[in-house]
C-alpha cells in the first residue's frame, strides 16, 4: 500500500493550525516537515510553497467532489458537503481566507470556481462553444457565489450549510433555463 505523502503533509498543516493552535501565517515549511516527518525535498516534490500547500488542502479536503464533474452532477448536494468540510476546518479556512500574497487561497478559490463552472457548463452545452451570454452568466455566478462563500467563512459560518447551499444554488439558477435552451443537456443545472 502506497503512502499518501502529500496527504501526510496536508494533515500536518491542518493539525498545526487546528490542534496545536499555531497561526497559519506563522506556520513554516520547517514546522510542517517536523510535524509530518517528510523531508524538505519530498515537500517540494509535491508543493511549490506553503501557499500552494494551502490551496491543495482546499482542493483535496474541501471541494474534491468538484473535480471533473459529470453532466449528472448534483451541484447543490456537493456544495453542501463542501461547505460542511469548510466548517469542519473552520479555523484553517478563516485564517487562509485572510492571507494575502502570491498564490493566496481567495484568488485560488475564485479561479477554481470559475474554471470548474465554465468546464461543467461547456460539457452540458455540448461540442459547440457555449454562447457568449451563457459564458458571461457562468463567470458572473461563479464569482458571486465564491464571494458569498468566502463572506460566510470570514463571518464565522453564521448560517447552516444547507441554507447557504440552497441560497447559492437558487442564485446560480437565475436565468439558466433560457440560457441552456439548445444545449445538448437542456434544462437548468441548478434546479432544486
Amino acid at each position: 500500500m502506497a503512502i499518501d505523502t502529500a496527504g501526510l503533509v496536508m494533515d500536518a498543516l491542518l493539525a498545526l493550525v487546528e490542534e496545536d493552535g499555531v497561526p497559519l501565517e506563522r506556520v513554516t515549511v520547517k514546522r510542517i516537515l517536523e510535524k509530518s516527518g517528510v523531508s524538505r525535498q519530498t515537500f517540494y516534490n509535491h508543493f511549490l510553497d506553503k501557499n500552494d500547500l494551502i490551496c491543495k488542502v482546499y482542493e483535496r479536503r474541501m471541494v474534491h467532489a468538484f473535480d471533473g464533474a459529470p453532466t449528472g452532477f448534483d451541484y447543490r448536494r456537493e456544495l453542501e458537503l463542501a461547505l460542511a468540510h469548510m466548517r469542519k476546518h473552520g479555523e484553517f479556512m478563516q485564517q487562509a481566507a485572510r492571507m494575502d500574497g502570491q498564490n493566496n487561497l481567495t484568488e485560488h478559490v475564485t479561479r477554481r470556481s470559475r474554471d470548474f463552472d465554465l468546464a461543467w457548463h461547456q460539457s452540458l452545452w455540448g461540442n459547440e462553444p457555449m454562447p457568449e451570454e451563457l459564458r458571461l452568466a457562468t463567470i458572473y455566478h461563479a464569482m458571486a457565489s465564491t464571494q458569498m462563500a468566502l463572506s460566510w467563512i470570514l463571518s464565522g459560518f453564521p448560517a447552516p450549510e444547507a441554507e447557504l447551499a440552497d441560497l447559492i444554488t437558487r442564485m446560480r439558477g437565475i436565468g439558466m433555463d433560457r440560457l441552456f435552451e439548445g444545449a445538448q443537456t437542456p434544462g437548468n443545472p441548478y434546479a432544486l
